[in-house]
């Protein structure tokens, strides 16, 4: 019975430091999960939603320059009298310069019209400009919402950016945990039947006479330990099955929880392929790459056109208007002083021009609105280098972690393999005699338990690695 029980041995002493993958069980790319949460998940249906409601913002902006047709019609009777007649119907449009231009026709009639409102019998064609000469000359609310909403534009790029950065996180960790817990179940129910199997050897050798009762039950409480083991580790598998689940969403339909789950992932070892950068790599592009920085400077150019704003509202209010009058529609019309009248002529005589003058005294709102303005801007700029320390220090933080796990792992590997030699020398001793089950026992137990360790590690590395680039706002830009 020797014999089998050193195979036995040696079976437990090469079987547990694997969780091997089953062939018959589809693996699960690491890309491809993540490459379909970022084209299903809802979350990342609403950040491609984000760029749809900037586009349509910058539209809505834009409306302030569309051209707008008007009228305006007025008529009075009484007691079968028409009273007047008057009425305005054109378009107007307002450039992004500042002016306005008109195009109208009006046409008047009645036994009481008032002489000023008296037009020629065809009506009067009208183009008009007006032009602010002081404050809105340079800018104006209408130039401001447009930039606003361009602004927007990046601003919310920037917030998706953000989005699928933190989602991607999410999904990175819920792969790692699944595939962590994986390797557990695999390498406890490996360690399970190694146990049952050794066992069996044990109560064999027991009924031959070549081993005492105690041992069997040395070999079983071992076989109930990882049973209970087992136990846990598939439990602990199983939900992390259903947190993958929850997060496989299909063309907008709800991911089914709790069907079967018949894909395995990657090796834990290769489940991040990113490369390991140097630090500075990853701390000085952060104010151009992380989207809480950008959304930050977006906002302070904002408030930068805000401030521009309330400038322009220091400046009296001046604009002059004028507006060429026709004959009907022809604007060169002959008159009774000049039968042959030139268009530069014209635009000297028929015409109708004003001037529109404000200003505030006190410039109370003014002021008030530009101190507001720039107090934005300082608690911007606050919030903005805040925000920037804590981002490189959380890079700094996490790459740290990088590289304590990346350490780590060099020193358990040189550990397990010390700890698998020290069971294949005790399994030798074991053979001459000089050794005893409850030692092989407590030689095997600390190898799993230390292989078992050797895999959470190897997955916060994973996550660590996964967390420097999340902290340095990089992950949609990988994956």
């Amino acid at each position: 019975m020797r014999p089998y029980l050193t195979l036995c041995v040696l079976l437990v002493v090469m079987g547990p430091l694997y969780g091997a993958q089953n062939d018959t069980v589809p693996v699960l790319p690491f890309s491809q999960f993540l490459g379909n949460i970022k084209q299903e998940h809802p979350i990342a249906r609403n950040a491609d939603l984000l760029l749809r409601q900037a586009e349509a913002q910058v539209r809505q902006a834009r409306g302030a320059f569309d051209p707008k047709l008007f009228s305006d019609w007025q008529q009075k009777s009484f007691d079968g009298t028409r009273y007047y007649r008057i009425g305005e119907v054109g378009a107007k449009v307002t450039t992004q310069w500042g002016m306005e231009f008109k195009g109208a026709f009006n046409s008047a009639g009645g036994t009481y019209l008032n002489a000023e409102n008296r037009l020629p019998d065809p009506g009067q064609a009208v183009l008009g400009l007006t032009v602010p000469l002081l404050n809105g000359l340079l800018f104006d609310g209408n130039r401001a919402g447009l930039q606003n909403a361009q602004l927007d534009r990046e601003g919310l790029a920037a917030e998706r950016q953000g989005l699928f950065n933190d989602l991607l996180l999410q999904a990175g960790i819920t792969y790692i945990n699944w595939a962590i817990a994986y390797n557990q179940w695999r390498v406890t129910e490996q360690a399970y039947q190694l146990s049952l199997t050794r066992f069996r050897g044990i109560r064999a050798s027991y009924f031959m006479g070549d081993k005492p009762g105690v041992d069997t039950i040395e070999t079983f409480t071992q076989v109930q330990n990882w049973q209970l083991e087992l136990n846990d580790a598939l439990v602990a598998y199983r939900n992390a099955t259903l947190s993958m689940q929850a997060l496989q969403w299909n063309q907008g339909r709800a991911p089914a929880i709790g069907e079967n789950w018949n894909w395995q992932p990657v090796p834990l070892q290769n489940v991040v392929q990113l490369p390991s950068l140097p630090l500075d790599s990853f701390t000085q592009q952060l104010a151009l790459q992380h989207p809480d920085l950008r959304v930050l400077q977006v906002d302070w150019r904002q408030l930068e056109v805000d401030r521009r704003l309330a400038a322009e509202q220091f400046k009296p209010r001046l604009d002059v208007s004028y507006n060429f009058l026709g004959r009907g529609f022809d604007f060169t019309a002959p008159t009774k002083e000049d039968p042959s009248l030139t268009l530069t002529e014209a635009l000297g005589t028929n015409f109708k021009w004003g001037l529109n003058f404000s200003f505030p005294l006190f410039l109370r709102k003014e002021r008030g609105k530009m101190e507001l303005v720039q107090i934005k801007q300082q608690q911007t700029n606050n919030k903005l280098e805040q925000k920037r320390i804590e981002i490189e220090n959380k890079v700094r933080g996490y790459y740290n972690d990088l590289e304590n796990s990346r350490n780590q792992i060099l020193r358990y590997q040189v550990l397990l393999s010390n700890l698998q030699t020290l069971l294949q020398a005790e399994q030798r001793k074991f053979e001459v005699g000089e050794s005893s089950i409850f030692l092989i026992n407590s030689r095997e137990q600390k190898l799993i338990e230390t292989q078992l360790k050797f895999n959470k590690l190897q997955g916060e590395f994973a996550k660590d690695l996964l967390s420097v680039y999340w902290s340095a706002g990089r992950l949609n830009s990988v994956f």
